[in-house]
């Protein structure tokens, strides 16, 4: 016997609603756990910027606990790192427009500015295996150590001494992450002495 259009639409209607809702509770069962990994994935970001090793996740804990503080510098989220009441550096949160969409991550700096400590991503949606390289250790690790006099910018393929190597084949994603690099650091690096 033939079904009618009817009974293809209810029936598609009624399996929709039925998964719908199994993905709804799953999710909202899931919730804390997700969340709590976002918390947990983004202190171990800011360690990484600040060049702090961790070797597992109560260690992150620990550290972001004793010696990890939350403040806001011109309108930006900073989380100053100190050891014994000594400023050891800042991670400044970064965020703007990339090639497909928003990047945002953290960029550490020393305690009086002058030097990059590290840089990394927490979100982007970049092209894998071209922009999407921003999270690979190579990539990264070429901003640790850059100095920062207070007028320098960090610039791909030129001859001052802030020169990094872009990737291949994303210009547009290199370019949106030296653009948000150096607009965040601009933005806070100059009103870091006052905030210690």
């Amino acid at each position: 016997m033939k079904q009618g259009y009817l009974y293809t639409i209810i029936f598609t209607l009624l399996i929709s609603a039925i998964f719908s809702a199994l993905l709804a509770v799953t999710n909202a069962g899931y919730l804390p756990v997700i969340e709590r990994n976002q918390e947990l994935a983004t202190k171990k970001a800011v360690l990484d910027v600040l060049a702090v090793n961790t070797t597992g996740d109560s260690e992150v804990e620990a550290i972001f606990q004793e010696n990890i503080t939350q403040k806001s510098i011109a309108n930006t989220e900073v989380f100053v790192y100190s050891q014994n009441g000594v400023v050891k550096g800042y991670a400044i949160a970064m965020a703007g427009p990339g090639l497909w969409g928003t990047i945002r991550g953290y960029v550490g700096v020393s305690s009086d500015g002058s030097e990059l400590l590290g840089i990394g991503f927490t979100e982007h949606s970049e092209t894998p295996g071209l922009g999407g390289r921003i999270d690979e250790s190579w990539y990264k690790e070429q901003f640790r150590g850059l100095q920062l006099d207070g007028e320098s910018v960090i610039t791909y393929a030129s001859s001052n001494d802030h020169q990094i190597d872009a990737i291949t084949g994303a210009t547009a994603t290199s370019n949106a992450v030296l653009r948000i690099l150096n607009g965040a650091t601009a933005q806070v690096v100059s009103q870091l002495g006052g905030n210690q």
